[in-house]
Order: C-alpha cells, then sequence, then structure tokens
C-alpha cells in the first residue's frame, strides 16, 4: 500500500489537488497494465500515462542533488525509488 500512496502522491502533487477514489482505482489499473518489468518502471509508466509527466530519474536527482537543493517532486521521487525497492526484496 505505501507504494501507491508513493505514485498517488506524486500524481497529486503534480496535478495540484487530491485524487478521487476512482481516479486512484484508474492509476492501479495503469501499474498492473504497465508492461514494465520493476515496480518502479511500472509506476513511473503509470505516473506518464496518467499525468503525460515524466518524472526525473534516479540519476539526474542524484546529480542535482550535488549542486542544487532537492524540490518536493524529487523528494517524492526518491520515496517511489524507496517503496518499490521494498516490493522488490
Amino acid at each position: 500500500m505505501a507504494f501507491l500512496l508513493a505514485v498517488f502522491a506524486i500524481i497529486e502533487h503534480l496535478n495540484k489537488s487530491e485524487l478521487p477514489p476512482t481516479s486512484k482505482r484508474l492509476i492501479v489499473v495503469y501499474v498492473n497494465e504497465a508492461s514494465e518489468l520493476s515496480m518502479v518502471e511500472k509506476a513511473r509508466a503509470a505516473v506518464r500515462r496518467y499525468s503525460q509527466t515524466v518524472l526525473p530519474t534516479l540519476e539526474s536527482i542524484r546529480e542535482k542533488a550535488r549542486t542544487k537543493k532537492l524540490d518536493a517532486l524529487d523528494h517524492l521521487v526518491l520515496k517511489l525509488e524507496y517503496e518499490a525497492s521494498r516490493l522488490s526484496r
């Protein structure tokens, strides 16, 4: 559940509004239908499909952290990466 909450949090941040239950169900379908292999890739595909937004890569966030302060989206993506890694253990 923490994984899905991380996906929802990213989309809510991008849309600047809370997701209704029907949208959450649709996003779960998008995650489940994604052809990618890893959970984080499935989540990224669902976010892209729902919000038309490509999330920053983990590598780009790491690079940014060396020179700049991370923003809210960066932190949400890091949370998503963490939650996805917990599922693959």
